[in-house]
């Protein structure tokens, strides 16, 4: 697909704009345009005019460039000083047509030109059932790699197994204490709940040799519990509808000896020294204002940091990935200065790792928030979320929610069939346009009297759909996913608007065969949206 609307207006208006940074905007209401920009208080700033003559000088200069009348009917210029643009209606029923013959190929881009991203989300510690928390980061990684690859992105969507460290032995104790009826008290710094007991009693059926040796127990306890957590977790993130190209295991770094080359590189650069019987990496020589930070315990074991440094660099140079992007939990906020200065120390650039945080998610059930602690064993599990409410509203609930924001998910809201459910009105529109389509049997869609369209709710979804395009096109820069969720929202809310104030089947024929190309149209965006998603597109509710 050729350049974006937007990003031909922003190629034009840089040409004349003398350098300055500007914005290509996309305006509250249609009275105000399609587009809009905000060049003409930078230019005002340089030429030191008013941005309403700066815009007046763009506006006089854009008039006579034969590339923009192409697609654009008119500029006009605000009371303010901002330049609006306005689609022609040619263009529009061209972008329709054009929906309508490429079906769920439409708005695919080359911006990523085959680029290779590595996109790592979810990699929870195996120390426990996928929660809440973890269901919003598979949501979001899995649509975002989604519109990565609809814009021309060649995507490694990847699940990291945390399966060494001190968290995965403390299952394993907690297992064995589990199997020996042991009592867990709060002051161990163990894993509780009905999913310990659960694993001790497979253990039991299965007739596996616990060995007398208290820390050999733990080691044949941990071996089998992360196996089972891990099993878990894949069935769970299937259930999500969410596949991953990769399950890369945290110990296959440390048996391929990948962790200790890391660690001797950065002794023999003069990066690590040793204090308090630890080796410490001299974060603070890459990241002004950071500690140095501990990469092998006084125990001499690596440290998470140690480990994520071998990890980057796997991705990076091993395996080749122009990018690499984690999304990870608030709570390891800290980490990620770390993990940019291990990764400049290793020689990997500042662009190729991006580090992304989730908020927390809090459960509403019966107007009241329910309170999690994984060690504990009180929390919410993804797989009681989609018994609750299913997969479609639980991943529209959370692409609804910008992801560095907190979010509270109301069960009782996402139960509810009916307009206040934001997945359930989204879904409704689609199954409505089916609807219309099943009354006329044989139906074949047609675009040559789409002239006939004209009224001002035929308009507003015209000019929803052909901005689309630079919707994904925005979200693949800006990672913000649950634009699309807003947007699949508003197209509905369109719809639904115009389906109870037009008739489609029933005018003259040629305005009938109108309105059903626009349907026909709808439907293919909203199926996109939703295959983006993850969620179903229902023909009937």
């Amino acid at each position: 697909m050729p350049k974006t609307i937007k990003n031909q207006i922003r190629d034009l208006i840089y040409a004349y704009s003398r350098g300055v940074s500007f914005d290509i905007l996309i305006p509250p209401n249609d009275e105000m345009g399609d587009y809009s920009t905000n060049v003409a208080f930078s230019l005002s700033k340089v030429e030191k005019k008013s941005s309403v003559e700066c815009a007046d000088n763009m506006k006089e200069k854009l008039d006579k460039d034969s590339d923009l009348t192409d697609y654009i009917e008119k500029i006009e210029i605000s009371p303010a000083g901002f330049i609006n643009f306005f689609l022609k209606k040619e263009y529009l029923f061209q972008n329709l047509k054009n929906i309508i013959s490429q079906k769920n190929k439409f708005a695919d881009l080359d911006i990523g030109k085959g680029e290779r991203i590595n996109l790592e989300f979810v990699s929870a510690n195996p120390t426990g059932p996928l929660t809440v928390g973890n269901a919003r980061a598979a949501s979001y990684g899995d649509a975002l790699g989604n519109i990565f690859r609809k814009a021309g992105y060649d995507v490694c969507k990847e699940y990291y197994i945390n399966d060494v460290g001190a968290r995965v032995e403390k299952l394993g104790e907690s297992v064995l204490k589990a199997l020996r009826d042991e009592d867990i008290s709060e002051g161990d710094d163990l894993y509780h709940g009905g999913y310990i007991s659960a694993i001790a009693e497979k253990i039991k059926a299965q007739n596996i040799e616990i060995p007398e040796d208290y820390q050999s127990a733990i080691i044949v306890c941990k071996n089998f519990a992360v196996a089972e957590m891990i099993q878990a977790a894949r069935n769970s993130i299937s259930s999500l509808g969410v596949q991953f190209d990769t399950w890369f295991s945290e110990s296959s770094l440390h048996e391929n000896g990948e962790v200790s080359s890391v660690f001797e590189f950065l002794k023999s650069e003069n990066l690590a020294y040793e204090k308090e019987g630890a080796w410490w990496f001299r974060v603070s020589r890459y990241v002004a204002g950071q500690d140095d930070a501990v990469i092998v315990k006084s125990n001499g074991d690596a440290s998470y940091l140690l480990g994520d440094m071998a990890y980057t660099k796997n991705k990076t140079v091993k395996r080749g990935f122009d990018r690499a992007i984690n999304i990870w939990g608030a709570d390891h906020h800290g980490d990620v200065p770390r993990l940019k200065a291990g990764a400049m120390a290793l020689g990997i650039a500042e662009n190729q790792l991006e580090v992304l945080l989730h908020q927390l998610v809090f459960i509403k059930r019966g107007g009241e928030l329910v309170r999690m602690s994984k060690r504990k064993g009180n929390f919410v599990l993804l797989d009681d979320l989609l018994a609750d409410v299913g997969r479609d509203a639980a991943r529209f609930f959370f692409l609804m929610h910008d992801l560095n924001t907190h979010m509270e998910f109301d069960i009782d809201l996402a139960q509810e069939r009916s307009k206040k459910n934001p997945v359930y009105y989204a879904q409704y529109a689609y199954a409505r346009s089916q609807s219309i389509f099943e009354k006329i049997p044989g139906l074949e869609i047609q675009t040559d009297t789409l002239e006939e369209l004209e009224s001002e709710e035929e308009f507003s979804l015209l000019r929803h759909m052909a901005k689309f395009p630079d919707l994904l096109a925005d979200i693949s820069q800006s990672y913000q996913v649950h634009h699309l969720g807003q947007y699949a929202l508003e197209l509905a809310n369109k719809f639904h608007k115009f389906y109870e104030t037009n008739k489609v089947i029933g005018e003259n024929t040629n305005l009938q065969s109108a309105r059903l190309a626009l349907v026909s149209g709808i439907a293919d965006i909203l199926k996109i949206c939703f295959g983006l998603m993850g969620i179903s597109a229902p023909e009937k509710m």
